[in-house]
């Protein structure tokens, strides 16, 4: 006998599978009449709570990100995840709204969105921090937070190792004859960005290279509209590891300010390998995941959390992506 699914009930009765599931929830949108005769046709054929509890489709979702990020213009790395996520969605006949988390009164904004909106799963994309973490402890709505992990708490994660690859984003510049080698990246405003200085350091350390204090930029430079003051003397960093693509791309506009040539004076690596990369003269080198992998492990997580309440964490591998910013010297 062929599987009973909601798209069975919907086409039999001549209706959508939108409002069969809306009748079998006991949700608004349908009348009683069509109410009754949705729940009298599913259990004559055998379709129980047991089946609408597995039947992961015409789902709404959540996709909470931080504004900051979300809308600067030239952010390529979460909108992309979100643009996969939402064909992933689709396929399944479901939908993804997102939502911004913002600085100010942030855990009520987000309750009142939740309240509002009533998802059936929630996504959260980049750092949100211990206050949310907690919070969501508390709450029975499967929730997937993407390029973020926390030991502490126990939730789904689908992350990548940002102290690994920094490592060896740092390891290929030395590779290539680099001693003299800077970071750029703010690491008091995100997780990421400290574990990825920490990284770049333990590269240094571990080839006995000096760690100048002031060839690090601590600023997230493609944010500031002044310009950034760079050691470009003969005894400064032949090479920058950059915390993102944007911040590199920034790095290009300073360089080129002060008559400076990417790689021939100074080699420039980044992180997120977004289609920025590609775009940039000379193209960018960076090391990044596949956003449409990601998407897919998150929501694959989130299917498994609906139907039997599993925890997945999930580690996703990076790959380091050569172009032409590097000089071998």
């Amino acid at each position: 006998m062929a599987k009973v699914t909601l798209r069975t009930i919907a086409e039999k009765l001549g209706i959508s599978t939108v409002a069969v599931h809306k009748a079998l929830n006991d949700q608004k949108g349908v009348s009683e009449e069509l109410r009754k005769k949705v729940k009298e046709y599913a259990k004559r054929v055998g379709y129980s709570q047991k089946n609408l509890k597995n039947d992961l489709t015409n789902k709404k979702y959540l996709f909470f990100i931080l504004q900051d990020f979300f809308l600067t213009p030239s952010e390529q790395f979460y909108s992309t995840i979100f643009y996969f996520l939402t064909s992933e969605c689709t396929k399944q006949n479901s939908t993804l709204q997102v939502a911004f988390i913002e600085s100010e009164n942030t855990i009520n904004r987000i309750n009142a969105t939740i309240n509002s909106y009533k998802p059936d799963g929630i996504f959260f994309a980049g750092e949100v921090g211990e206050e949310i973490l907690k919070q969501f402890s508390k709450y029975h709505i499967p929730t997937v937070f993407i390029d973020y992990y926390s030991p502490i708490y126990v939730n789904n994660y689908v992350f990548v190792d940002n102290y690994q690859m920094s490592y060896m984003l740092t390891k290929h510049l030395i590779q290539k004859g680099h001693k003299n080698i800077g970071f750029i990246g703010d690491i008091n405003s995100t997780n990421s960005i400290a574990d990825r200085y920490f990284g770049y350091l333990k590269a240094l350390s571990e080839e006995k290279l000096k760690f100048n204090a002031s060839w690090h930029i601590n600023e997230n430079i493609e944010r500031k509209v002044d310009l950034v003051e760079l050691p470009l003397d003969e005894f400064g960093p032949s090479a920058y590891v950059c915390h993102c693509d944007s911040a590199a791309q920034k790095l290009y506009a300073l360089l080129a300010f002060k008559n400076k040539r990417v790689p021939e004076d100074i080699s420039v690596v980044s992180f997120d390998n977004t289609n920025l990369c590609e775009n940039l003269i000379p193209q960018l080198t960076s090391i990044g995941l596949s956003k449409q992998g990601v998407a897919k492990k998150a929501f694959i997580s989130m299917n498994e959390a609906m139907k039997s309440k599993k925890i997945n964490v999930t580690q996703v591998k990076a790959h380091l992506f050569e172009r032409d910013s590097v000089k071998s010297l």
